[in-house]
């Protein structure tokens, strides 16, 4: 069997072109993968949304289903991010550009 040739019409590529950001966008959501990715990006952004001094003292972060569980070694800490817990969330949500984070659990 012969391979059937595909022919591109270049004339009206201008209109259909999309920025290749788009276009791998497109397939991680369709594929379902795009939330995963802010997932993954959340935890990067923990460190830019709390600063150096709560990053010294995280010892674990991971996300499962939307929720950040974080473990800290200084229940000081602890007990100020947990009053800041709302606030972080809003913060984290706006600095990925969608809501993926839904909660935060400080241990």
């Amino acid at each position: 069997m012969e391979e059937e040739e595909k022919h591109i019409d270049l004339r009206n590529r201008h209109h259909s072109s999309q920025r290749l950001s788009e276009v791998l966008m497109q397939i991680l959501k369709e594929n379902n993968m795009g939330r995963q990715m802010l997932e993954h990006k959340a935890i990067d952004l923990w460190g830019v949304l709390t600063g150096p001094t709560v990053v010294s003292v995280t010892r674990s972060i991971y996300v499962k289903n939307g929720v950040i569980f974080v473990t800290l070694d200084s229940s000081i800490v602890r007990a100020e991010l947990l009053m800041m817990k709302g606030k972080m969330l809003d913060n984290l949500n706006k600095m990925l550009g969608e809501y993926v984070i839904t909660d935060i659990v400080i241990r």
